[in-house]
């Protein structure tokens, strides 16, 4: 089976590993760290193309574990070995990365890297525009690699509208969720609907409650084309307002998967009042045995209004958001 690493989002080490499991039962976990997962696969690597949270997935050349660790042992490793890669045509180029940053090495140590390439495959150097790119990285918890960069997926917020929640993170709370077939589903803060649509396209539910009090959010959501063409009766969107939610009935819904407002770049007013209100809202529609999974960046304002309103917090994921240090919560009554 051959050897391949992705990275991901921070925090989110244990949901990849369940997820990768799941997707393909013969996988071979070898390593799982803060953002990158080691394993052995053995089908198609186009498959991994397809996994919305990998940003940089790489055919393994080799790894090392240990102290001390350093771009000469690195090296030295990989050129007293043979290997074979998977892109063979094209040109490439060589990059060093200690602890997720480019760093810069000695010449001779790029070239003797460059030699081993040039004589082990049929790739051309290119340093400025290459095809291809044969990364030597470190991390600092005694993990390095040399790996061939066959995926690289640049997740920016050019592509989003503004306070839009990225894809994969969106992805990723509807896998932390557990969501079932039996679930009936609410997102009352839906915004442009990254949660919805993510929920529609990879999970199976029973029902599915979108709501937002911003008509110029849930238009453009109604429009996407996993909710507009979604089978009838498996979708409820409207506006509505989520601190008090008149739609729904009380004890209704078994799951709320949510991105609420974190104050910071809208006016929501007292973010404790906030809170409250929102999980007196909760509190009413969710069933005996509901849960939530709520993403925010204020934690401790969050963390004191759900027991204040008789949750508790059974599980929790730190990540980064938007470059803010934010929280993933399940919660349950």
């Amino acid at each position: 089976m051959a050897e391949f690493i992705s990275t991901f989002i921070t925090g989110f080490q244990c949901v990849v590993e369940s997820d990768l499991t799941q997707r393909f039962p013969k996988i071979k976990i070898l390593g799982l760290y803060d953002g990158l997962i080691h394993y052995r696969f053995d089908g198609d690597s186009r498959e991994l193309e397809k996994i919305i949270y990998f940003n940089n997935t790489f055919f393994v050349l080799k790894s090392m574990k240990g102290k001390g660790l350093n771009f000469n042992s690195l090296v030295g490793s990989v050129c007293s070995s043979k290997n074979y890669f998977l892109v063979n045509k094209g040109s490439f180029r060589i990059r060093f990365v200690q602890e997720n940053q480019f760093a810069k090495v000695d010449k001779s140590l790029t070239h003797r890297a460059e030699e081993y390439v040039l004589a082990n495959s049929k790739l051309k150097l290119d340093r400025l525009s290459p095809t291809n790119e044969i990364w030597f990285s470190i991390r600092r918890e005694g993990f390095a690699f040399c790996g061939e960069l066959i995926t690289k997926r640049e997740f920016t917020e050019k592509n989003l509208n503004k306070g839009e929640l990225r894809p994969e993170i969106a992805y990723f709370l509807c896998c932390f969720a557990d969501v079932q077939p039996s679930d009936i589903i609410l997102e009352p803060f839906c915004g442009y609907g990254s949660i919805p649509v993510q929920l529609v396209k990879k999970f199976r539910f029973q029902k599915l409650y979108i709501s937002d009090i911003e008509e110029e959010r849930l238009e453009p959501t109604k429009a996407r084309k996993q909710i507009a063409q979604a089978p009838e009766g498996l979708i409820d969107c409207r506006m509505a307002d989520a601190l008090s939610l008149n739609h729904i009935n009380d004890n209704s819904i078994s799951l709320i998967i949510s991105d609420p407002p974190w104050g910071f770049f809208e006016d929501i007013g007292d973010i404790n009042e906030f809170y409250n209100k929102m999980f007196k809202s909760f509190s009413r529609v969710l069933s005996p045995d509901g849960r939530m999974v709520i993403l925010s960046a204020r934690k401790e304002e969050l963390e004191q209004t759900a027991c204040a309103n008789g949750f508790k917090i059974k599980n929790s994921l730190h990540t980064l958001v938007n470059g803010k240090k934010a929280c993933v919560y399940l919660i349950c009554r």
